[in-house]
C-alpha cells in the first residue's frame, strides 16, 4: 500500500489559473467564465526501426499544442469581450494573436501587504474560433488557442488577489506619439524643438485661445493637460486652452496606473 499520498494535498483544477492580455494592457487579466480550458500537447513523433535492432525507437520532434476553450458570455468582461470580437468580426492574422500566462498557484508566495509572486508559463496563441450559441441556457462560445511560439518561464506579481498579474520585466511606455497645437487663426504655434517622444521640454509662441492635441504610444495610457490650475482629460480629443499669455506653462501628463505598476511622463511646454 502506498503511503506518500496519505499526507499529500490533492491539487485542484483551480491550482492553475490562466491570464489573458487584452491588447493595449500591460497587465494580464484573469480568465473567468470559462467552462473548459483543456490542453492537448499533440506531440510530433519520429519513429523508426534500425536493421540491426529488434525494437522500434521513437523521438518527439515537436509539439502542436492547443488549448480547447469554452466560455459563457458575461457582459462587461473585457477578456470575454475581446475573444468574442475575434469570433464575430472574423479577425485574421496578427489581429487574432494573444498572449496567455498559466500561473502555477502551488508556487505562490506572499511578499508582504497585498503583494504576491508566483512562477508561470507564458506563450503567444492564435485564437481559432469554432462555434457559438450551441446551447439554450446562455450564450456560449468555443474554439482553440493554438500555439504560436515557444513557451517562456516567467515570474509574475499581483496586488489584487490574482485578479490581474504583471510579468516581471514588463513595462508600458508612457511616451507621446504626437503633440501639436492649433489656433483658429491662419498660423499655428510651432513646437521648439521639433517634437520627439524622448524630448520632454518645449516652447511655443502663442496667446489667446489655443487647442492642444496629444496622442500616447499606448492606448492604455491616460493623457491630461494642465494649464493655469485647470486639468483637462485629453484622451482622443483636443483640449481648449483659453487666455494663454507669455510666461504660462502647459503640462501634458501621460500616465498608466495598474494594479501593480504606475508610470508617468510629463511634457512641459513654455509659452512665449
Amino acid at each position: 500500500m502506498g503511503k506518500n499520498l496519505k499526507t499529500a494535498d490533492l491539487v485542484m483544477r483551480t491550482g492553475k489559473l490562466a491570464f489573458y492580455q487584452v491588447p493595449g494592457d500591460v497587465e494580464f487579466t484573469r480568465m473567468e467564465g470559462f467552462t473548459s480550458l483543456s490542453t492537448s500537447k499533440s506531440p510530433k513523433e519520429y519513429s523508426r526501426q534500425y536493421v540491426d535492432e529488434d525494437f522500434e525507437r521513437s523521438d518527439i520532434t515537436g509539439y502542436a499544442t492547443a488549448v480547447a476553450y469554452a466560455l459563457d458570455r458575461y457582459d462587461g468582461n473585457k477578456v470575454i469581450d475581446d475573444i468574442i470580437s475575434i469570433h464575430e468580426d472574423e479577425k485574421i492574422g496578427q489581429e487574432a494573436v494573444r498572449t496567455i500566462v498559466q500561473v502555477d498557484m502551488t508556487t505562490a508566495e506572499h511578499i508582504g501587504g497585498s503583494m504576491w509572486t508566483a512562477t508561470a508559463k507564458m506563450r503567444d496563441y492564435t485564437v481559432v474560433p469554432d462555434a457559438d450559441g450551441d446551447t439554450t441556457d446562455c450564450m456560449t462560445y468555443s474554439g482553440n488557442f493554438k500555439t504560436r511560439g515557444e513557451m517562456e518561464e516567467v515570474s509574475v506579481t499581483t496586488s489584487d488577489d490574482f485578479q490581474t498579474i504583471v510579468v516581471a520585466g514588463n513595462s508600458i511606455s508612457t511616451a507621446l506619439k504626437s503633440l501639436s497645437f492649433r489656433t483658429a487663426g491662419v498660423s499655428d504655434p510651432v513646437l521648439s524643438p521639433d517634437f520627439n517622444a524622448k524630448t520632454t521640454e518645449y516652447s511655443i509662441t502663442a496667446s489667446g485661445t489655443v487647442y492642444c492635441l496629444a496622442f500616447a504610444e499606448s492606448d492604455a495610457c491616460e493623457i491630461n493637460v494642465l494649464c493655469n490650475g485647470k486639468t483637462t482629460n485629453a484622451n482622443g480629443k483636443s483640449v481648449t486652452l483659453t487666455e494663454l499669455s507669455s510666461g504660462d506653462t502647459i503640462y501634458v501628463i501621460v500616465s498608466y496606473h495598474g494594479a501593480s505598476t504606475n508610470n508617468t511622463t510629463t511634457y512641459t511646454i513654455h509659452v512665449n
